[in-house]
């Protein structure tokens, strides 16, 4: 029997709106106790009875906050990489 695992690229379209500790740190590939003080700190958690539920959506925003710009590689590994490139196009026979 196969195994059918989930990304969550697969599962952003429908993607609940709120969502437990557990299924938080599935998504978003952090530790439960990092996930619940980040959604604290979001003011995304919702108490309901014994239960505590993150609002993703408001999560989500508070997450961008955290967003670096990409860098560009230093030169010498390009090089490298486009070294590689010029290899893979010659022909070797």
């Amino acid at each position: 029997m196969g195994y059918s695992y989930k990304t969550y690229t697969d599962t952003k379209e429908v993607m609940k709106k709120y969502v437990n500790a557990r299924e938080g740190k599935i998504i978003y590939s952090i530790g439960k106790t990092r996930f619940m003080a980040l959604a604290g700190e979001a003011g995304a958690i919702y108490k309901v009875g014994n239960s505590a539920l993150v609002n993703t959506e408001v999560f989500e925003t508070y997450l961008e906050q955290f967003h670096e710009p990409s860098r560009s590689l230093p030169k010498h590994i390009w090089k490298k990489l486009q070294e590689s490139d010029v290899d893979r196009d010659s022909p070797h026979k």
